[in-house]
């Protein structure tokens, strides 16, 4: 038999991922079974079998995946030109997109993830990493921020990341519990409340001049990204 190259075994297992994320949001991870996998994957069992050890180690793969192309979004908003920009680009790509039934499906996994984290180690390290190189870009953001005076001066960057990640978060489990929460709403007050430290911690010296409040740019940034992208969310 013919050895299978590098690349259609990447693709293989992208299948299967891509399989198991269908399967496990429409299911539930628990309630998943190999065989819906299998059938959702078009593969045969021993096909998916040569990539991966069962379903938990499919589960394990998901979440970095998800978290890989998380991460591909995080670096994308860092080379923004300004915070207000990156802040609108994380908007759309994180909160926006909680609108969607696909995103929120997976979100609701999510929420599960973590409870079974508690219980499972393997699960835990994969679920802290989907925090932890979030925190680190993030906190990096706010420093460049703060350097190009867009920030407070006296911000503490890894506690303004972590109350981003909790805020995002907070939104998912709520929107979970009640599907009427409204996320662009929550993306503009949120926006608003990132850009604010920065009124308060240049108490004393004078503002540079411009003809708009950084809290309203950011705000104003996230309101037309959500008039493109949903035709006038937030008016």
């Amino acid at each position: 038999m013919p050895r299978i190259t590098r690349a259609r075994a990447d693709m293989r297992r992208r299948q299967i991922i891509e399989a198991a994320l269908v399967c496990f949001a429409r299911h539930g991870f628990h309630k998943t079974t190999m065989q819906d996998i299998v059938k959702q994957s078009a593969l045969s069992p021993g096909a998916i079998y040569c990539h991966f050890g069962g379903k938990h180690d499919i589960i394990v793969a998901v979440v970095e995946e998800r978290h890989r192309r998380e991460t591909e979004l995080l670096q994308r908003a860092s080379g923004k030109e300004s915070f207000a920009s990156a802040i609108d680009d994380l908007m759309k790509n994180f909160i926006a997109v909680l609108d969607t039934a696909e995103e929120r499906a997976w979100r609701r996994l999510t929420i599960a993830l973590w409870a079974e984290s508690l219980h499972d180690r393997r699960l835990a390290v994969a679920v802290r990493q989907g925090v932890e190189a979030p925190r680190v870009m993030l906190a990096d953001m706010i420093r460049q921020a703060r350097t190009r005076g867009e920030l407070a001066a006296g911000l503490n960057d890894d506690a303004m990341a972590r109350l981003l990640i909790a805020a995002f978060q907070g939104l998912v489990l709520q929107q979970a519990w009640d599907a009427r929460v409204d996320a662009a709403a929550c993306a503009d007050a949120l926006a608003v409340l990132i850009a604010s430290p920065r009124a308060s911690g240049n108490r004393g010296r004078r503002a540079p001049r411009s003809t708009e409040a950084p809290e309203h740019a950011v705000a104003a940034n996230v309101r037309r990204g959500y008039r493109a992208k949903h035709g006038g969310g937030i008016v």
